[in-house]
């Protein structure tokens, strides 16, 4: 007869066993659930934003658009899927390496995607009057003492009418990249003094961003459009 102290302490060790397998199960589980939340957060995330950046941009089909510093050219293949093989899209390298972006485009099978390699940081090195929209997402601020001479090329590579969206964090946003962010008052500030006219100001864009929309005038310089 086995005695009861080994009897209790093999239960123990069963008890001791279920209960492991019971919390590796629940462990995994949750790291499951949480990576599957994850990427359909960053999927639905993208989507819904996409969508609303074609909608303030006016993106259709046959028109041109800019995507200034595209990172990975996720939302550079994005809009060119919108304007369509009659339209086409520029997009300007960085803060990602140049072949990130290549490849992105590449894997998306669009043809009307140009890449442009070459980028000093306070020109967009766009062509001239090429876009009838441009992207500056979380691009802006970035540009420091460069922003002056941004703007002016800005006018020079967009057509009259132009409609430029520019998103950046809120200055006192508690999550976001550790650097120092304009906030909404000061790019509307900088561009309607570089001749752009605010159509757009969405205080609130997605998480702790905001969105401004501008649009360029005619071609009678900055005084003129003010």
């Amino acid at each position: 007869m086995t005695p009861p102290a080994v009897r209790s302490l093999r239960l123990d060790r069963r008890a001791a066993l279920l209960v492991a397998t019971g919390l590796a199960v629940m462990f995994s589980s949750g790291l499951a659930a949480g990576w599957m939340l994850e990427r359909y957060d960053a999927g639905v995330g993208f989507s819904r934003e996409a969508e609303r950046i074609a909608e303030v941009l006016e993106l259709a089909p046959g028109k041109s658009v800019g995507d200034i510093r595209a990172g990975t050219g996720r939302w550079t293949v994005d809009m060119a899927r919108r304007v369509g093989p009659d339209g086409q899209a520029f997009a300007t390298v960085g803060p990602d390496p140049a072949h990130v972006l290549m490849a992105t485009v590449a894997d998306s099978g669009l043809d009307n995607v140009t890449v442009i390699t070459r980028t000093p940081p306070d020109l967009p090195r766009l062509p001239l009057a090429c876009c009838d929209a441009v992207l500056l997402r979380r691009v802006y601020s970035d540009l420091q003492r460069e922003r002056p001479g941004f703007l002016e090329s800005l006018r020079r590579v967009t057509k009259p009418g132009a409609l430029v969206a520019v998103i950046e964090f809120h200055p006192d946003a508690p999550t976001g990249p550790p650097r120092d962010t304009l906030p909404r008052r000061d790019v509307i500030a900088e561009f309607t003094a570089a001749g752009f006219t605010l159509v757009q100001d969405h205080e609130r864009w997605f998480g702790n961003t905001y969105c401004v929309v501008v649009r360029r005038g005619g071609d009678e310089g900055p005084t003129a459009a003010r």
